[in-house]
C-alpha cells in the first residue's frame, strides 16, 4: 500500500474484517473485528514468492500452541499454554490445567489428523525433547526435568521419572528456561543449562556464563546456539562460538537490522507508532522467540539462516549470517520488508522449527493478548501501558484466546520429504542418516545413537569419520563416536588435515580434551595448525588451550582474529574480578542469567533502538556504600516502574524478584555490582534484605523513583 502524501489524508482498509482510518499516530479500527478461519487468515500471511502455505493443525485439534518438536518418526508433540492470558488479569494463570498434545499424520499428507492428550493438567509445559524411548518435558514453576514414557505405545504418557531435579523457579513465566536442543557436542541445551544424557539421567553444566534466550533456542551445523532476546530488541544474538564456550559482547548486526518492518496496523502495542515514511508500526522489535535455523534441502536457497517469530509485530524475521574472519554478523535477508508478516491482529507466531519433511513449520497462537499480565496493567501510573489495555479492549481483541494454528510454508513444485521411521529403525539403519542433507534428520539420528548408547555401530561409525565424502557426515560421526566413548585419538588428527575448515575445526574441539595427554601427539597437532588458513580454527585453537589452563602461543595472539581478540578483552575483564568475595561471585552468576538482559554485560545498559532498556549501574547513585542498602533491597524485592530522574528506560518497568530469590541470593546480586563497579570493600548481609522483605511485606506495587528519593532523604534525616 503507497504511503499517504497529508496527515489529514484518511484511506480506508479492511484488515481481519475491520475497518481502519489510517492517521499519521497509528491505526485505529472503527468497530470490534473477528478472527479468522485457518483459510481466510493464510490469505492475509505475506510469504516469499514460489512458496505456499498450509495449515497442518488448528482449534480443536490444538490450542494456544506455545513451542513444540517432532520425535523420530515425525508425530509433532505440543505444548498448550491453556492458561495464558486468558482474559486480562492472568486469572487461574498457573492452574494445572495445560496439556502436551501428540498429533500425527497417518495417511502422508502433511496434515495431522490424529491427536491424543500426551501430558495432562500440568503448569505450562515450557518445552519438549522427544528422545528414543522417552520424551523430556520442562514446567513452569520449576528447572526440574521430568521423563516421560508411553510405554502400552497410545499416544498417551503412562509415567514419569525425574531425569534432573532442578530447584523452584518462581519467576515470571516468560522469563524462566526455555529451549531443549540435542546439540553437536552431545549436550543437551537449554538456555542456561548444557546437561550430559546418560543412563537415564541428566547431569548438569551450566554454559559458562548466562546465556540469555527468552523463549527458545536454535542449533545451526557446527553446534553454536542462537539466542534472542524478547526485551532486549534482539532476533539473532550470541552465536559466535560453540555452545559451552564464552558469550562475548560483540557487534553482530549489520546497520538497520534491528528494524522491524510489521504489515498490521493494528496498534496494540505500547512502544508502537505508525512510520509514515517506511511503511512499518513498530519501532523496534518487541517479543523475539521461537527461532530455528533452516537446515533444509527443500528450500536450499535459505539454509542456515535463522528464522525468528516476533508474535507483537505479527512477523518472522529470516537473517542471514555472513562470516568474514571468523565473526559472524547477521542482516534481514529482506530488506525493508520480512520474511514472513501478515495485516491479520491475531496473527502470532511464536516458535518455528524445521520439520523432518523439509518445510518450515510454525505454530501461531492466534490470539489477542500476547503480553503477560506484568506487561499488561489494567490501572496503574504507567500511562502508555494501561492506553493499550483500553484500546484492545475497546476493539474486542480480549475475546480472542485458545486458538492456535500450526502453519508448514512449502515450496511449489516440490514435493516434501518422507515421513521418517527412526524410532522402528536398529542402529545400523540410523548410520546412514548421519550423511542426510536435512539437518533435522542427522541431529536425530545422531541422538538416537548416543542415547541408546549401542556399540554395535562403532565400526561403521570409525569408517565414516575417515573416509565419507560429505563434510557433515564425518563430523556427525566423530562426534557420535565421541558420544560413545570410542572417538580414536588418531581419527581426530587425521581430521585436522582435513580440506574442509569446518572438519578442522571440529577436529580441534574434539582434541581439547586431550591436549594435556602425557605423549604430546594432540599438543603437537595443534601447533603445526597455528598459521591455519581460516579465522575459525585458530579461534578454535586458542580456545582449546585456554581449556587447558595453557596461555595460547604468540602466534595466535600476535595479529589476532576479531573473535581472539574478543576473548583477550575478556579474559583481561574476568581477571579484574578476583576481588569479588564468594557472595559476589554467586551474584555474577545470577547476574549473568538475569540481569544482562537489561543493565548488559558491562553494566552500562542494553541499547535498544535509540533507548536503553535500563539504567547504567556502573553510574548508579544508589550503589554509593551507605544508607541506600534499603533502597537496594526494595528495588529488587518489589521491582521499579516509570522513567528515573526524566529519563525512560525500555518498557518502563524493572519485576519483582521477592518470589523467585532468596535472600541470599539477592543480597549476592548487590555484591557483585558493588564490588565489580563501585569498589564495595562491604559485602551486604542477608540479613538486611530479609528485614526489607518484612517491612515490604505489605506492597502490592513497584516502586517510583520519586518515591525512593523521598524514601532515602527520609531515612537520612534530610
Amino acid at each position: 500500500m503507497k504511503p499517504f502524501t497529508s496527515v489529514l489524508a484518511l484511506v480506508l482498509l479492511t484488515t481481519g474484517g475491520a475497518l481502519f482510518a489510517q492517521k499519521e499516530e497509528g491505526w485505529n479500527p472503527d468497530t470490534t473485528f473477528p478472527p479468522l478461519s485457518p483459510a481466510e487468515a493464510i490469505k492475509t500471511i505475506e510469504i516469499p514468492k514460489g512458496y505456499r502455505l498450509e495449515c497442518i493443525a488448528s482449534e480443536p485439534m490444538v490450542e494456544e500452541p506455545a513451542s513444540f518438536a517432532f520425535d523420530g518418526n515425525g508425530a509433532l508433540y505440543v505444548c498448550e499454554w491453556r492458561t495464558y492470558m486468558q482474559d486480562e488479569f492472568a486469572t487461574k494463570q498457573l492452574d494445572p490445567v495445560s496439556r502436551v498434545v501428540k498429533l500425527v499424520d497417518t495417511d502422508g499428507d502433511g496434515v495431522m489428523d490424529k491427536r491424543t492428550v500426551f501430558i495432562d493438567n500440568v503448569v505450562l509445559p515450557r518445552t519438549v525433547l522427544p528422545m528414543h524411548d522417552r520424551v523430556l518435558v520442562n514446567l513452569t514453576g520449576s528447572n526440574s526435568v521430568w521423563a516421560y514414557f508411553d510405554d502400552n505405545k497410545d499416544g498417551v504418557s503412562d509415567r514419569r521419572e525425574l531425569a534432573y531435579e532442578g530447584s523452584a523457579n518462581g519467576g515470571n513465566i516468560e522469563h524462566q528456561n526455555s529451549g531443549m536442543v540435542w546439540n553437536l557436542d552431545n549436550t543437551i541445551c537449554t538456555n542456561d543449562h548444557r546437561f550430559r544424557y546418560a543412563d537415564g539421567k541428566l547431569s548438569d553444566g551450566k554454559h559458562s556464563v548466562g546465556r540469555i534466550s527468552q523463549w527458545g533456542l536454535a542449533r545451526d551445523d557446527d553446534g553454536r546456539l542462537f539466542c534472542t532476546w524478547a526485551g532486549g530488541a534482539n532476533p539473532a544474538h550470541s552465536f559466535q562460538l560453540p555452545a559451552g564456550y564464552p558469550i562475548l559482547k560483540l557487534k553482530e548486526h549489520a546497520p538497520g537490522y534491528e528494524i522491524p518492518y510489521a504489515a498490521c496496523k493494528v496498534w496494540d502495542q505500547s512502544s508502537g507508532g505508525y512510520k509514515v515514511d517506511e511503511q512499518r508500526v513498530l519501532k523496534d522489535f518487541s517479543a523475539c522467540c521461537g527461532q530455528t535455523v533452516l537446515r533444509s534441502p527443500l528450500m536450499p536457497e535459505f539454509y542456515g539462516r535463522v528464522v525468528t517469530c516476533e508474535p507483537v509485530g505479527r512477523l518472522i524475521r529470516m537473517s542471514t549470517i555472513d562470516w568474514k574472519d571468523g565473526l559472524g554478523v547477521a542482516d534481514n535477508a529482506f530488506p525493508k520488508s520480512e520474511f514472513i508478516r501478515s495485516t491479520d491482529a491475531y496473527f502470532r507466531p511464536v516458535w518455528s522449527e524445521t520439520a523432518p519433511d523439509g518445510t518450515l513449520v510454525f505454530s501461531d497462537l492466534y490470539r489477542g493478548i500476547i503480553q503477560e499480565k506484568a506487561w499488561f496493567p489494567t490501572e496503574g501510573n504507567n500511562v502508555e501501558w494501561v492506553a493499550r489495555y483500553h484500546r484492545v479492549k475497546k476493539w474486542g481483541m480480549l475475546k480472542v484466546f485458545r486458538h492456535g494454528r500450526i502453519y508448514r510454508m512449502v515450496p511449489d513444485g516440490k514435493q516434501p520429504g518422507p515421513q521418517p521411521r527412526m524410532l522402528d529403525e536398529t542402529p545400523a539403519q540410523l548410520v546412514p542418516h548421519l550423511a542426510h542433507a536435512s539437518g533435522w534428520w542427522r541431529d536425530t539420528a545422531q541422538m538416537l545413537l548416543v542415547s541408546r548408547a549401542d556399540k554395535s555401530v562403532i565400526p561403521a561409525l570409525a569408517a565414516m569419520a575417515v573416509s565419507h565424502a560429505d563434510v557433515n557426515a564425518r563430523i556427525h560421526a566423530m562426534w557420535t563416536l565421541r558420544g560413545l566413548d570410542a572417538l580414536p585419538k588418531e581419527t581426530i588428527i587425521a581430521a585436522t588435515k582435513h580440506e574442509s575448515a569446518r572438519v578442522r575445526r571440529a577436529a580441534v574441539q574434539l582434541a581439547e580434551p586431550l591436549l594435556g595427554d602425557k605423549d604430546g601427539d594432540i599438543a603437537k597437532t595443534l601447533a603445526a595448525m597455528l598459521g591455519d588458513a581460516d579465522a575459525q580454527v585458530r579461534t578454535q585453537i586458542f580456545l582449546a588451550y585456554r581449556a587447558a589452563g595453557q596461555n595460547p602461543p604468540s602466534e595466535l595472539t600476535a595479529k589476532p582474529a576479531p573473535i581472539i581478540l574478543a576473548l583477550l578483552e575478556k579474559g583481561k575483564a574476568d581477571a579484574q574480578l578476583t576481588v569479588l568475595s564468594e557472595s559476589g561471585k554467586q551474584g555474577k552468576q545470577i547476574y549473568e542469567t538475569l540481569c544482562t538482559t537489561c543493565h548488559g554485560p558491562d553494566g552500562k545498559g542494553v541499547l535498544a533502538g535509540d533507548k536503553y532498556l535500563a539504567p547504567p549501574l556502573v553510574k548508579s547513585e544508589w550503589f554509593k556504600r551507605g544508607g541506600n542498602t534499603d533502597i537496594l533491597a526494595r528495588i529488587l524485592l518489589k521491582g521499579q516502574t516509570g522513567p528515573i530522574d526524566g529519563v525512560a528506560y525500555g518498557e518502563g518497568l524493572m519485576l519483582p524478584l521477592e518470589g523467585t530469590y532468596s535472600d541470599d541470593q539477592l543480597a549476592s546480586v548487590l555484591n557483585f555490582i558493588g564490588q565489580r563497579w563501585h569498589s564495595w570493600k562491604q559485602p551486604v548481609a542477608a540479613a538486611e534484605i530479609a528485614l526489607a522483605r518484612k517491612e515490604t511485606a505489605e506492597r502490592k506495587t513497584p516502586w517510583t523513583h520519586e518515591e525512593l528519593k523521598a524514601l532515602s532523604r527520609q531515612k537520612l534525616g534530610k
